[in-house]
């Protein structure tokens, strides 16, 4: 990840619900239909990203809970936070074409540039 990404706060997608307990967390993306699990420390990662911090931010936490060299942290954070961003779990907001209204997203249809 770029120093530029480290230092952004992260977006949980639209459609992703969770379930936290002692053991972790369950996912839910109800637009994609589909169910992750999160081991306990995905999980703190998890909260931490719902709360909008960014890598570095997590890595701080992490850095002083878990006493690991700062460099692991970020790259085991950056891993996890681009496996999120491939299940499409966090990421960006939702594309100009996807704000269309819905009759022309099914008929596909652009407005016309003079």
């Amino acid at each position: 990840m770029s120093e530029q990404v480290n230092n952004s706060a992260i977006k949980v997608a639209k459609g992703v619900r969770e379930t936290v307990n002692q053991d972790g967390a369950v996912l839910l993306d109800i637009e994609q239909g589909l169910c992750f699990s999160l081991n306990p420390v995905g999980t703190r990662i998890w909260e931490m990203i719902k709360d909008g911090r960014s890598v570095d931010e997590i890595a701080d936490a992490l850095e002083e809970e878990f006493r690991l060299p700062r460099t692991q942290l970020l790259t085991d954070i950056s891993d996890f936070v681009n496996q999120l961003e491939n299940m499409r779990l966090v990421g960006n907001q939702t594309s100009p074409s996807d704000r269309r209204g819905l009759l022309s997203r099914l008929l596909g249809r652009r407005r016309a540039i003079p």
